[in-house]
């Protein structure tokens, strides 16, 4: 019996036209998580003699598939990690882990979301010329506050962009 290699076997994979829902809600937008890919695959994969394997090189997060067969095949992914506190280093290798195994299998998750985002319309107040108004640190704001004239969310939305958390922070300094 011959044995495949490891495009035949990726083929293989990609036929058994596996279903990924976005699954999880988090900074207002809908993801499949790292854990439901690697059930919805690892059945797929192991049919296959595929194997999946997941290291961190020289600040990259690296996705191998090996063909467990002839362990010299392999396609691969990696991303650059950024330098972020060392508390969301976890979060975002985990993000890269899942959007490396997405591209490796060329997967698509269902966008349940797509039509809904496609159909909405912006917000009037949203310009997208306008520079985002600085970081959440409620101090930083504090001081950009306490220098305007301005007093309004109306005012601030004509010269920055302001997200949600951001309003509601400056909302709670004017109330004082």
């Amino acid at each position: 019996m011959e044995t495949k290699n490891i495009y035949q076997k990726l083929f293989e994979v990609k036929k058994a036209n596996i279903s990924l829902q976005r699954d999880t809600k988090a900074f207002n937008y809908k993801y499949a998580t790292l854990d439901q890919i690697q059930k919805k695959l690892w059945e797929e994969l192991q049919k296959q003699w595929l194997i999946v394997i997941h290291t961190i090189i020289d600040n990259k997060v690296n996705t191998k598939i090996i063909n467990v067969d002839k362990s010299e095949e392999y396609i691969e992914s990696e991303i650059e990690m950024t330098t972020i506190k060392a508390q969301d280093k976890g979060s975002e290798i985990t993000y890269f882990r899942r959007y490396n195994l997405l591209a490796l299998l060329d997967l698509e998750v269902e966008d349940d979301d797509g039509k809904k985002a496609q159909d909405s319309k912006p917000k009037e107040y949203v310009n997208n010329n306008l520079e985002w108004i600085a970081d959440s640190n409620i101090k930083a704001l504090e001081t950009l506050v306490n220098n305007w004239t301005v007093m309004t969310m109306a005012d601030v939305r004509k010269k920055y962009k302001v997200s949600k958390k951001n309003a509601e922070l400056l909302n709670n300094i004017w109330i004082k």
